[in-house]
This record gives structure tokens, C-alpha cells and sequence, in this order.
């Protein structure tokens, strides 16, 4: 099997539960972090939105999480998804959003959700996984597009 560079896991970070959804994966770290992976070729709609937070509300460790939320290439969200994750019932279970952003068009809706949407909670894009967790594992809590 041939690796590439991008597909090898810059942290070693053990997952405590995991939840495979229709259209996504979440993860719940030792370090704290809950991942979120949007699967290629998916659109996440409010329904979906909706499902992560009733498995994440049961995880039971704390009230919010700090999140790293990752879309697979092809993935997108609804507008009215994108929407509702900027406001505060959207953003119930988030303290920080840390965005993994590896492919261009991942990056423009991105860009867009921080500038345009304005979330509530301090959000930052990020290209580097190693950068994002670091981020979200620091006290900052920034709203700044990199």
C-alpha cells in the first residue's frame, strides 16, 4: 500500500467514541477535541446537523467541546446548514472550530462562512491538522481566516 504524505495521521491521539453517520463521521478524542469529518460527495443538510449534535450531546463529558471539523473533497453544506452552524442554537456543543481546509473549494466556502456568516464562536481555517489542533488545544480563541 502506498502512503502519501496526506493521508498520514499528524497526531496520535486516541479516539474514545466514534459515530459513523450518513454523511459524516464524529469523533470524540482523549485530548478533548470532538472531529468532524464531512464525507466526500456528501451534502450536509440540517437533519445532519441535528444527528452529530444528539450523538455528541451524549458523550456526557462536558457541556461544549472544542471542534476540528474536516470536509472531504466534494463535500458541501446547505446554505441553510451553513447558516444555522453560525448561530448559537447551531453552535450549541462548540466552544472553538478549528476548519481543515485541504482542498481550494473547501477553502472559498470557508472563507466565506468566517467572513460573511460571522459564527459566534471563535472559528479559524486552517490547511495544517498539527496548526489546528494546537490551536484549538491553546487558550486563544481568535476569529481569524489564515
Amino acid at each position: 500500500m502506498v502512503s502519501f504524505p496526506e493521508n498520514i495521521e499528524v497526531d496520535r491521539v486516541g479516539i474514545l467514541l466514534r459515530k459513523e453517520l450518513q454523511h459524516t463521521i464524529v469523533e470524540y478524542r482523549k485530548d478533548g477535541i470532538v472531529h468532524v469529518v464531512y464525507k466526500a460527495g456528501c451534502t450536509i443538510t440540517i437533519a445532519d446537523i441535528y444527528t452529530m449534535a444528539k450523538f455528541i450531546s451524549h458523550i456526557g463529558v462536558a457541556n461544549k467541546y472544542k471542534f476540528l471539523t474536516e470536509a472531504e473533497q466534494g463535500s458541501a453544506v446547505e446554505n441553510e446548514a451553513r447558516l444555522f452552524l453560525a448561530t448559537e442554537k447551531g453552535s450549541l456543543f462548540m466552544l472553538k472550530n478549528a476548519l481543515l481546509c485541504r482542498f481550494l473549494m473547501i477553502e472559498m466556502v470557508s472563507n466565506f462562512f468566517v467572513r460573511i456568516d460571522n459564527p459566534v464562536i471563535p472559528t479559524k481555517i486552517f490547511k495544517d491538522k498539527a496548526k489546528a489542533i494546537e490551536w484549538l488545544l491553546s487558550s486563544s480563541s481568535d476569529k481569524i481566516v489564515n
